[in-house]
């Protein structure tokens, strides 16, 4: 005899999950160390006018850098600048407190994973910049 009250009810369990690739394949290492010395005529706006998906408008201390097709619907969203783990704004701020000599590394920080500790100022991109 089966009891009335007694229902047997399978559960699936379904994991929908995201593995995140450690070799991320938007973050960019501008220059080491050494390419630093090799290049240390070169200005810092020249360095990062010469990367792929990067826009330069302007020229000097009142040049402008943008990451292509990254906008809002008003208006295009200039790139943070990160200097040393300090938010510094946009690349003319920066270029009044930088000696370019003493670049150690630059990043380019594109996904939004990256993007996410600096919040809504890094929506339109972040260079990071290590001094020595």
């Amino acid at each position: 005899m089966i009891n009335k009250y007694f229902t047997i009810i399978s559960v699936i369990f379904i994991f929908s999950g995201c593995i995140i690739n450690k070799s991320n394949n938007n973050t960019y290492n501008l220059n080491s160390e050494y390419e630093v010395k090799q290049r240390s005529n070169v200005s810092l706006i020249n360095r990062i006018r010469s990367n792929p998906g990067i826009y330069v408008e302007g020229y000097g201390d009142n040049a402008k850098v943008f990451l292509k097709g990254v906008s809002s619907i008003n208006f295009p969203k200039e790139i943070l600048f990160v200097l040393d783990g300090i938010q510094v704004g946009n690349y003319s701020k920066l270029s009044t407190i930088l000696d370019p000599l003493k670049i150690k590394n630059i990043k380019i920080l594109k996904s939004p994973v990256d993007l996410s500790m600096y919040g809504f100022m890094g929506s339109g991109g972040v260079i990071e910049i290590k001094t020595k």
